[in-house]
């Protein structure tokens, strides 16, 4: 079964220590991140998405060292971080393709499937604006949109569904835990208390540490 694994993991800034000693198995299925703001969810996600290096200890994909399979894993990643400079010239579709290309996706399959998840996430009469005229909601949804695109095995997301109105975000949230049979999804989310009974983990970041909420 694929597994992305830390042991022993901490990160730092300087003399500020964000994540200390963190053991953690991520599995197939959904795994919500709790805790209060600025306890370090946003860097443990940023870690799994190969973002970021650990200043300590490992992280394991599949039993290999993250070091050495980071380039392939990064093919098979979906990662949507709470803030993105978004490319303004180009329109919702020109970003999106640009994407699947360097995921390695057939375009016009990329396509079809960007119009799906755009249809899901009441996107679809603006996939061929400009990201200029994008609301913070549609850039968000954007975001999230170019992180399930293909099939990935791993996907962190940083509150996806901030921004959003409560049915596009309970949109948002079925269209993940569709997701979740396949992949590893890692999330942070207002919605934590609602999604919860579907995932297979919830972990409280709290003072530098990750422990089962």
């Amino acid at each position: 079964m694929t597994e992305l694994q830390m042991h022993g993991v901490s990160r730092s800034y300087g003399s500020k220590q964000v994540l200390a000693d963190v053991n953690a198995v991520f599995a197939p299925g959904l795994t919500l991140l709790v805790g209060p703001s600025g306890a370090g969810k946003s860097t443990l996600l940023r870690l799994i998405a190969t973002a970021e290096r650990p200043n300590r200890g490992e992280i394991l994909w599949d039993g290999t060292p993250l070091s050495k399979v980071r380039t392939a894993l990064r093919r098979s990643l979906g990662y949507a971080p709470q803030a993105v400079d978004l490319p303004e010239d180009l329109t919702a579709r020109e970003f999106v393709r640009y994407m699947a290309a360097l995921k390695g996706l057939d375009q016009r399959a990329a396509d079809r499937q960007f119009d799906g998840i755009a249809e899901a996430i009441g996107l679809r009469d603006a996939t061929d604006a400009r990201i200029a005229t994008f609301s913070g909601g549609m850039r968000r949804r954007l975001i999230f949109a170019q992180a399930v695109l293909g099939a990935p095995r791993l996907i962190a997301l940083d509150e996806p569904t901030a921004e959003l109105d409560a049915t596009t975000a309970r949109q948002v949230g079925d269209l993940l835990l569709e997701r979740t049979r396949d992949a590893i999804v890692v999330m942070t989310t207002h919605l934590a208390e609602e999604l919860a009974p579907a995932a297979r983990a919830v972990l409280r970041v709290a003072e530098g540490r990750v422990a089962p909420a």
